[in-house]
């Protein structure tokens, strides 16, 4: 029986409901791109696997990547439990550098769906992101490892968008580019939970990037909490894009743990690798830093790169105790057109603007 045969039972015969598609442990399949498209009548589709699922190791050997972007494909499928302790293996490593990032498919899509449980799976060499979330409500991954070499290109580990009501709990990701990027998009994302990821190597957890191309995007109602960075390029990061709109707020990073990190905490306003549209700014606003504890590789542990214009709003930082790992160096901050609450951090923060120089009153560093 063929993947899509089995769907096939799965989603469109209603006497399969309690049923299951298990890949035993023993089990290996290599497999071709995958749709699996719904709605389907079964309200609970449980596919378990245990086993190993990979795809041809050779790029050439794929069939019909002009018509898909991503190697198993869920779309419209409400009611999805999908796990086990088995592994997805695509075989990017022969994509990285043969093919340029925007034409590499990812490994696994949920778009649209609703009521999403993803939990125990390990992914490897992705050719581009490992797990893409788009237009879905209600899903929660949890459990799972993901994997591959720190100068992998573009592997994010999980990326949102237009997405409400996600979580991201009990994980460990080692990519080469963001371990999570929340995305805005068409709608919006929201209501974001993100608790107990262990990220590194990557670039971090990162809101964004938003206003590509001038686009507006928003993003709000994010939380992340009891996360820790091993050796990344960022900690806890907010990049736009020059010129886009629409906003990010009511963000949170909380008890999050650094270990040589390079730009621990980091608001990037100037994010364009050169492609900057004159316009507005994305508004940043009601973005909280709490409980940062650990070591910054790079002289600037915070770095808050504002719109002259938007500026952000209500930058709250507390309880911030960032030291360097050397001991020759001395951390700085770097912080432009921010209006920030400090308290209780230990590296003193000096806000500027191309016309005034302020200094916002801080309480006496601590060590």
């Amino acid at each position: 029986m063929t993947f899509q045969e089995a769907w096939k039972g799965l989603c469109e015969d209603e006497r399969s409901v309690g049923s299951a598609l298990v890949i035993h442990e023993n089990e290996t399949y290599t497999i071709q791109p995958q749709l699996f498209k719904g709605p389907c009548v079964s309200s609970y589709i449980h596919i378990q696997i245990d086993g190993k699922i990979e795809a041809p190791k050779a790029y050439g050997e794929w069939k019909n990547t002009k018509n898909i972007d991503s190697w198993l494909c869920f779309k419209d499928v409400e009611g999805l439990f999908l796990n086990g302790s088995g592994t997805l293996h695509p075989h990017g490593e022969a994509w990285w550098p043969a093919v340029s990032h925007s034409n590499r498919p990812r490994t696994i899509s949920f778009k649209a769906c609703n009521d999403i449980i993803y939990n125990g799976l390990t992914q490897m060499n992705s050719p581009r992101i490992h797990i893409s979330i788009v237009a879905c409500n209600n899903a929660t991954l949890s459990n799972l490892h993901l994997i591959a070499p720190e100068d992998s290109p573009n592997t994010d580990g999980i990326d949102i968008s237009m997405s409400h009501n996600i979580h991201v709990l009990d994980s460990s990701i080692q990519t080469g580019d963001d371990c999570i990027a929340v995305n805005g998009g068409r709608g919006g994302s929201s209501d974001i939970n993100i608790t107990r990821v262990a990220c590194g190597p990557g670039h971090g957890i990162s809101i964004g990037s938003m206003g590509k191309n001038g686009e507006a995007d928003i993003v709000e109602n994010v939380n992340v909490r009891n996360c820790s960075f091993l050796g990344t390029q960022n900690g806890a990061r907010i990049k736009t894009w020059h010129g886009g709109g629409g906003l990010a707020k009511n963000i949170l990073y909380e008890h999050i743990t650094l270990t040589d990190t390079k730009y621990p905490i980091i608001i990037d306003q100037h994010y364009s690798n050169g492609g900057d549209v004159e316009g507005n700014a994305v508004k940043v606003s009601n973005v909280t830093f709490r409980h940062f504890e650990g070591t910054s590789a790079s002289k600037i542990a915070i770095k808050l790169d504002c719109d002259e214009t938007e500026r952000c709003h209500n930058i709250v930082m507390e309880h911030i105790n960032i030291t360097s790992s050397s001991p020759v160096k001395n951390l700085t901050t770097y912080c432009k057109f921010a209006d920030v609450l400090a308290s209780f951090v230990n590296i003193g923060i000096n806000c500027s603007s191309h016309k005034n120089l302020s200094y916002l009153p801080l309480p006496p560093p601590f060590h």
